[in-house]
């Protein structure tokens, strides 16, 4: 008899995990704004800045990503059926 194998999916990202990214980057925008980012970071202005750029150039990668797979979605089709 054969097996029928089960692709093991879990949802990685939901409106939990992205809000807790937006936080934490809120928190790190609030203490660079208020002078206090020796608080809340060992890392270097040039460390930080370089994880930051690396984080928008990824984020607004996915964005292009997703919206280039928008537009080649096929469009389904309705047909009547007798």
């Amino acid at each position: 008899m054969a097996q029928i194998h089960q692709p093991n999916f879990q949802i990685i990202y939901n409106n939990t995990r992205l809000a807790g990214l937006f936080q934490s980057l809120d928190e790190l925008h609030s203490a660079a704004s208020e002078g206090r980012l020796r608080n809340v970071t060992a890392l270097s202005d040039a460390e930080l800045i370089g994880w930051l750029q690396e984080l928008m150039y990824t984020a607004e990668e996915t964005i292009a990503e997703i919206q280039a797979q928008e537009l080649q979605a096929p469009t389904p089709h309705l047909r009547l059926v007798k």
